[in-house]
């Protein structure tokens, strides 16, 4: 009998612990839902089909600067990979080299060899296989005929990546959130704590996002991939991929600044638009001559 009031006790912190939580994910939830209000963001009209949106605001009760690349559902244009082969080339670079009016840096690479470390196929031909299988790489980014699918690896395939029917496939990860549900996202490093970010996703009105979330510096901390999940909730995603981060999270915009670069890359540890990592692939964003765009 001597024991009921400890487990009294503990039942009464349970439920109030249970509460501190539940209203922490309410407060969180809040607060990304108020990143979409229009007042907050810059917003630029790229071409008829691309609209840049950027924010520099408090979240997460730390300092974020967000930069959101929307192409409108069935635009008129190509979405592309280019990829160096194994060579290491900046993002705005690779942008350049396929005219592109936009782009992000895309998969995962090998820093002293040059590389992608991930499969990776363009226009039907394989430019890498995967080094080795790497946990967090579980999502693919699918490209055929405009559009895109973002998929999660098929455990049962070993071989999954080799048997994606599309002209154009990226490996990274970790996927983030499959039809609106988010993904089981492990407990590390990696994942856990905040760091520059890029990632691909589609919207529920068909839209196609590419987003970078900066970080490392006084002026913008980064994120986890579970506040990365909500940023993606509130911006309206359905399926998103995380792509390569840190140092290598960049965009590129045509005619944007002095050299293309509309966030602020943490490589060179200056809160600017000149600290680009060189990068294996990007993924990026081409007009559509008319010609083509005119084919039914």
């Amino acid at each position: 009998m001597k024991s009921w009031p400890l487990i009294v006790t503990i039942l009464l912190l349970q439920v109030c612990i249970s509460c501190v939580r539940r209203h922490s994910d309410q407060t969180t939830e809040s607060e990304t839902s108020q990143l979409i209000q229009p007042a907050d963001w810059t917003i630029r009209q790229i071409t008829e089909d691309i609209t840049l949106q950027q924010v520099q605001t408090e979240l997460f009760d730390s300092k974020q600067s967000i930069s959101v690349l929307i192409i409108r559902p069935e635009a008129g244009v190509r979405i592309g990979i280019n990829d160096t082969a194994n060579v290491l080339v900046t993002t705005s670079e690779l942008c350049r080299q396929m005219n592109a009016v936009a782009g992000v840096n895309a998969s995962f690479f090998d820093m002293t060899n040059g590389g992608a470390v991930d499969f990776v196929r363009v226009n039907g031909e394989v430019k890498h296989n995967a080094q080795e299988k790497h946990e967090r790489s579980n999502a693919a980014l699918a490209i055929s005929d405009r559009e895109i699918k973002i998929l999660g690896r098929d455990s049962s395939d070993t071989h999954w990546e080799e048997h994606i029917e599309a002209e154009d496939v990226i490996i990274a990860g970790p996927l983030i959130m499959k039809d609106g549900i988010a993904a089981n996202l492990r407990k590390n490093a990696f994942n856990n704590n905040r760091h520059p970010r890029t990632f691909v996703a589609t919207r529920t009105d068909g839209a196609i996002l590419l987003v970078v979330v900066d970080g490392r510096n006084a002026h913008a901390a980064g994120m986890s991939l579970n506040e990365l999940f909500l940023l993606a909730r509130s911006l309206n995603c359905k399926d998103v991929m995380n792509l390569d981060g840190g140092g290598s999270s960049t965009m590129y915009v045509r005619g944007e600044g002095d050299n293309g670069i509309v966030n602020y890359p943490s490589d060179n540890k200056q809160f600017d638009h000149y600290g680009e990592r060189p990068v294996a692939n990007v993924i990026y964003i081409a007009d559509v001559p008319t010609e083509i765009a005119a084919t039914p």
